[in-house]
């Protein structure tokens, strides 16, 4: 269905928010991960459980009893996506019309502590946690996002992995704008 104050399209069609992609992911992971695995060059035999929007901190906390702010974990951080299973933690960023910026990256090196502190706080051993990031096929990370995530993964390659959603993951891949400094 087409409105006609979005130009006569539809919202997909002219979304650039990255979370609609995300989500769109998180439901075809769903259907069948494989297709992501393989992406990641992961064990297809294990499972997973997927999160979306994942309050990781808060919410693990909150079920062994305890306080972010207590604990000082923080308190609102939310990853886009999340493979878990008992030995590994996947956490996956994702970006569209956007590249990563320079602070957005020590929050990721962050995490990698805050991770360390939650499982010692909740008395659980630590899985192997990796960091992915997705991203627009234009753009082109710079040595410091490479060296900061386990792998880079474009909507590009995600389009050519789900037929069923190739058009809006093209989407989310055509919409890069280069950011100029001046």
């Amino acid at each position: 269905m087409t409105i006609e104050y979005l130009n006569k399209k539809t919202w997909a069609e002219i979304s650039r928010e990255e979370r609609l992609f995300c989500a769109e992911l998180y439901f075809q992971m769903r259907k069948d991960i494989k297709p992501f695995l393989d992406l990641l060059e992961q064990d297809n035999l294990q499972s997973f459980e997927i999160g979306y929007e994942v309050c990781f901190y808060r919410d693990v906390l909150k079920e062994y009893g305890k306080s972010v702010k207590i604990e000082k974990l923080p308190q609102k951080r939310t990853f886009d996506l999340v493979l878990m299973s008992n030995k590994e933690i996947h956490i996956i960023e994702a970006k569209a019309q956007q590249g990563f910026e320079t602070d957005q990256l020590q929050y990721f090196q962050d995490d990698r502590d805050h991770l360390k502190k939650l499982f010692s706080i909740i008395g659980v051993t630590v899985p192997h946690i990796y960091l992915y990031a997705i991203h627009s096929s234009k753009y082109t990370p710079s040595e410091e996002v490479t060296k900061c995530f386990t792998k880079l993964i474009t909507w590009q390659e995600i389009a050519n992995r789900y037929q069923s959603a190739q058009v809006l993951f093209k989407r989310a891949d055509e919409i890069y704008e280069a950011r100029y400094v001046r």
